[in-house]
């Protein structure tokens, strides 16, 4: 977690908030209606189209692919970062203090930030990096890492460990049993790891223990008369006699209804629902008293997201109330995480970076929860959001995943000229443990984040190198699913994102960034249903059974096809290009800033000022190279 000790009462404007539209006109032929491009920050211009639908394709296998974002390819570097970076003779705890640019990167012996944070939510990801690859590789930490997770829960179901993470600054603290308390954060966390397991494994012991880890939190939670609840400390932590732990973390909501609602739908415990429902209303009607607020009057005097509240540990509470409105229909939940989300947004430039609380870096545990957030409102109706999950995992995601390059290490070496041969040396064996990780402070248009003053700038804090990976696992999960029938249309196949990707339905196929199109090789007889990008006027769209050019008939956003199994169904669309201004963001720390972004479709490919440091957007599809084995 990055502390940010709020001193002022955060504000989100529920009713009338909508998402950020911009309209651009420039550039576009005189016959042609220009796209209406949604969710960016700012102004647009110079719109132009680039490469028009394609009226004639080939088959797959006849059809050249360019190189484009491997999402499997990932989460197998992920699952090398969770291999490599648990120690052993530590009891498997990993790292919160990797500093890349640094010699040495990390702190010798124990690391106090880690526990319950760190581990907690690098617990999940081994089952979603699974999900992905398929992969056994390292069953036998992950297992021990596990039992570490298990070991902090006590026989009533309560968790305790030390509050080392309430206290990120303080990295030489030292603590011990006597330290210990109920770690809420830590709770909430367990919970969602051994519901994740159960549904996978159908192991009873998960699920009795994340029952016990629940009806524990649930007695902690204080209740109202009409059945709503929060939680006293907020997300941090109680003592042994019940009391708070005072610190500057206790004014956020516990990120509690996301793992009650993965809890139900994997366990079918409704106790888990209705408390998930309990206390979403707790945070609907901001009971839980000294907390953030969430006003429903409109009244907001910032007319939107302000600060005095931390980015990240909001948005990862509000994560659970949308997917709480996803599950139950209830519109109330929806759009009130809609309307928190289009307000951090209106924070933010739109192309993945987001304010952390204070306005100087970005933080890519909140870029993971808003694209979590965003595939649950576009699941809920709103499918364009789909599209902000894209643009986040490839403009920022993809190009921060951490690998020892030839040209880092040749920086590495740049950078840390005073260290000895042997220094540098032992610096880069232990870096080479943490490739796979995801980079969790950035800047604009670099990974130093020098346009904002280095703020947490080439940073690879441990709460975000795993929350990256989520994001991995919440573009994956999207771009394919066969749901019910929904607010996005009947029941059948949807293909949500262009990107490429396996399924048990069929294979996806992506040909960004040469052209707008893709592809379906159907595994099933079922309807499918592939969505072009937003932005994509529907004219211009063209659709393909084999090579044969057919009707486009629409379903909503999609394109719908009744398939047989292996057929082939693709849709073009035509790829635009335009430039994206933006000033005014950060009027603490660059009032007289303005950054321009140039897009290729959901793709930022360049930013002026150019950036002196690692640069984060290029023409070129970054490619990583295949992972060790």
């Amino acid at each position: 977690m990055n502390p940010f000790k709020a001193t002022l009462q955060l504000m989100f404007l529920i009713a009338g908030l909508t998402m950020i539209c911009s309209y651009a006109h420039a550039e576009m032929p005189p016959s042609q209606v220009a796209p209406n491009i949604l969710g960016l920050t700012g102004s647009i211009r110079n719109v132009k189209t680039t490469a028009p639908a394609a009226e004639a394709i080939g088959l797959l296998a006849k059809s050249p692919l360019p190189a484009d974002v491997d999402l499997k390819r990932m989460a197998a570097w992920a699952l090398h970062y969770l291999t490599e970076t648990p120690r052993k003779a530590l009891g498997y705890e990993p790292v919160f203090q990797c500093h890349p640019l640094r010699c040495p990167p990390v702190p010798e012996g124990q690391d106090p930030v880690v526990a319950c944070d760190t581990d907690a939510r690098m617990d999940w990801e081994w089952y979603f990096m699974r999900d992905i690859t398929g992969s056994k590789k390292g069953a036998d930490v992950e297992a021990a890492f596990h039992k570490r997770m298990r070991d902090y829960i006590d026989p009533e179901g309560k968790v305790w460990s030390h509050p080392g993470c309430f206290n990120e600054g303080n990295i030489d603290a030292r603590y011990d049993k006597k330290d210990f308390v109920v770690h809420i954060w830590g709770a909430t966390k367990i919970l969602k790891s051994l519901s994740e397991d159960y549904s996978r494994t159908k192991n009873s012991t998960s699920k009795a223990l994340a029952r016990k880890v629940m009806l524990a939190l649930k007695r902690i939670a204080t209740w109202d008369e009409r059945g709503r609840c929060w939680i006293k400390c907020g997300m941090g932590a109680l003592k042994a006699d019940g009391s708070i732990v005072p610190n500057g973390w206790n004014r956020q909501p516990a990120p509690i209804v996301e793992p009650l609602v993965t809890y139900y739908l994997t366990t079918g415990d409704r106790e888990g629902l209705e408390f998930a429902k309990a206390y979403a209303e707790g945070m609907l009607n901001s009971l839980q008293p000294d907390s953030i607020r969430f006003l429903q009057d409109g009244k907001s005097t910032s007319g939107g997201f302000p600060f005095g509240a931390h980015s990240h540990a909001t948005m990862h509470a509000v994560w659970g109330v949308a997917h709480l409105g996803l599950v139950t229909g209830e519109a109330k939940y929806t759009t009130f995480a809609k309307n928190v989300w289009d307000a951090l947004l209106r924070r933010g430039t739109g192309t993945g970076w987001f304010p952390a609380g204070p306005d100087n870096c970005n933080e890519t545990c909140c870029v993971s929860d808003m694209m979590s957030v965003a595939g649950l409102i576009a699941r809920s109706g709103r499918p364009e959001y789909f599209d902000f999950v894209e643009r986040y995992l490839r403009n920022y995601i993809s190009n921060l995943q951490f690998i020892v390059t030839p040209e880092f290490e040749k920086y590495y070496r740049e950078r840390n000229k005073t260290s000895t041969e042997a220094q540098l040396q032992s610096g880069l064996k232990e870096l080479r443990k943490f490739q796979g990780g995801i980079i969790g402070g950035s800047g604009l248009n670099d990974w130093e984040n020098e346009l904002l003053g280095g703020a947490s700038g080439f940073e690879m804090f441990g709460c975000c190198a795993p929350e990256g990976m989520r994001a991995i696992h919440t573009a994956w999960s999207n771009t394919v699913e066969r749901y019910p029938k929904s607010a996005l249309g009947p029941a059948g196949v949807y293909v949500n994102l262009s990107l490429s990707r396996e399924s048990k339905w069929g294979r996806v196929v992506s040909f960004l960034p040469a052209q707008g199109r893709l592809t379906v090789k159907t595994l099933v007889k079922d309807v499918y249903f592939i969505r072009p990008p937003h932005w994509a006027q529907r004219a211009d769209v063209r659709a393909f059974v084999g090579t044969k050019q057919v009707e486009a008939k629409w379903s909503g956003d999609y394109v719908r096809f009744d398939a047989r199994p292996g057929e082939e169904l693709t849709v073009t669309y035509p790829l635009i290009e335009f430039t994206h201004d933006v000033e005014g963001l950060w009027k603490d720390c660059a009032p007289n800033l303005k950054v321009s972004f140039q897009w290729e479709g959901n793709r930022v490919v360049g930013a002026t000022p150019a950036p002196k440091g690692t640069p984060l957007f290029s023409r070129t599809v970054r490619a990583l190279p295949p992972p060790p084995q």
